[in-house]
C-alpha cells in the first residue's frame, strides 16, 4: 500500500528532474526512476511517474514543448517545468527535506493483534518477516554497489541507498528483539 506521500514523491521527482535536466519525455523519466531505483528507497514507484506527470500538466506545473519520434518508436511528448512548477517545486523540496515524516507500518497493527497467536506461529511469522526483509537488504546493498561501480549513481544516490539499507538493518535489529521477548507477550508455547 503507497503511503499518503507516494504522490508528493513521484511529484518531487518528476518536477525536480525537469529542473535538472531539462525537457525530458515522459518515457525517459520513467527509466531515470526505473534506474535509481525509486521505488527500493522512497515511497514512490516506477508505475506513479506517469501519474504523476499527467496531473503536474493538468494544474500546469509542467508543460508539453514538442512531440518526437525516433525510427519506429511511438510518439513521446516531451514535458518541461513551467514558471509555477519551479514554485511548486521549491515549496515541496523545502517542505519534505526539512520535514520528518517517518512511514507507518501496517506490521505494527498486525502485530500487535497477533500478539496472542500462539508462540510457534508467532516466532515463524517474525522469522520469515526477517527473512525477507534481510533478503531485501541484500539486494539493495547489491544494486547501491552495482549502480556506483557502473558510474550511474552520483554521492546523493548511494547516500539514499545506503539509508534505505540502514532502515532495513533497524528492522531486523526490532525483529530480534522481538524473538527475544516473546516469552515476555505471555503467548501460549
Amino acid at each position: 500500500m503507497p503511503s499518503r506521500d507516494a504522490g508528493r514523491t513521484a511529484r518531487l521527482f518528476v518536477l525536480g528532474t525537469l529542473e535538472a535536466s531539462g525537457p525530458t519525455h515522459g518515457h525517459e523519466l520513467r527509466l531515470i526512476a526505473e534506474r535509481i531505483d525509486i521505488g527500493e528507497w522512497s515511497d514512490a514507484s516506477v508505475g506513479s511517474i506517469y501519474n504523476a506527470i499527467r496531473r503536474l500538466e493538468e494544474e500546469g506545473l509542467i508543460e508539453a514543448v514538442r512531440s518526437e519520434r525516433q525510427g519506429r518508436r511511438p510518439t513521446r511528448t516531451v514535458y518541461a517545468i513551467t514558471a509555477a512548477g519551479g514554485i511548486e517545486l521549491a515549496a515541496l523540496r523545502d517542505k519534505l527535506l526539512h520535514g520528518t515524516t517517518l512511514p507507518s507500518d501496517p506490521y505494527d497493527v498486525a502485530f500487535w493483534i497477533s500478539a496472542g497467536l500462539p508462540a510457534q506461529e508467532l516466532r515463524a511469522a517474525v522469522q520469515a518477516r526477517g527473512r525477507s526483509l534481510e533478503e531485501r537488504r541484500i539486494r539493495l546493498e547489491h544494486e547501491r554497489e552495482r549502480l556506483t561501480a557502473a558510474g550511474y549513481l552520483p554521492v546523493a544516490g548511494q547516500l539514499l541507498l545506503r539509508h534505505g539499507e540502514l532502515r532495513l538493518e533497524a528492522e531486523l535489529r526490532w525483529q530480534e528483539e522481538i524473538l527475544r521477548r516473546l516469552a515476555e507477550l505471555g503467548v501460549p508455547g
